[in-house]
């Protein structure tokens, strides 16, 4: 029983939320949640390991379908939040021509340190077509689970 829910765009599964990242807000940043909180990964019950893995793969593969990001970054920090949850980012070539420009000097990529810009960097209100693509992920999410 899998769901999108429209007024406000968010796929949940039996055991996972995916929504938005609301704080930056970069078509495709997703951020994934266990329905029932837990401090830690081997805190979840078997189930909801169970179910991990294919959520994240579909997750991602609807990034990559509707983003084309060169590649997706898959973090689990749990600082702020101290929950565990997942953070999809998309690292598409936008973000990177623009991570290029604002350091110049920076000539690896570091993904934790693009993260760490990014979310830094972009805050809301959302681009226009924000809404659309998140919903067009969701909807290839739910293929894909």
């Amino acid at each position: 029983m899998n769901k999108i829910i429209s007024k406000s765009p968010v796929y949940v599964n039996e055991h996972f939320v995916v929504a938005p990242c609301l704080s930056c807000p970069i078509p495709g940043y997703l951020i994934l949640s266990p329905k029932i909180p837990s401090l830690s990964l081997s805190g979840l019950d078997c189930n909801t390991l169970t179910s991990l893995g294919p959520t994240l793969a579909a997750a991602i593969r609807a990034i990559e379908v509707v983003i084309q990001p060169e590649r997706v970054y898959c973090a689990l920090f749990a600082e702020q939040t101290r929950s565990v949850h997942f953070h999809l980012f998309p690292r598409s070539a936008w973000v990177l021509s623009q991570h290029a420009s604002a350091h110049p000097a920076d000539l690896e990529i570091s993904g934790p340190r693009l993260l760490d810009w990014a979310r830094r960097t972009f805050h809301p209100p959302n681009p226009s077509h924000y809404i659309e693509t998140v919903e067009a992920i969701f909807r290839e999410v739910d293929q894909n689970v």
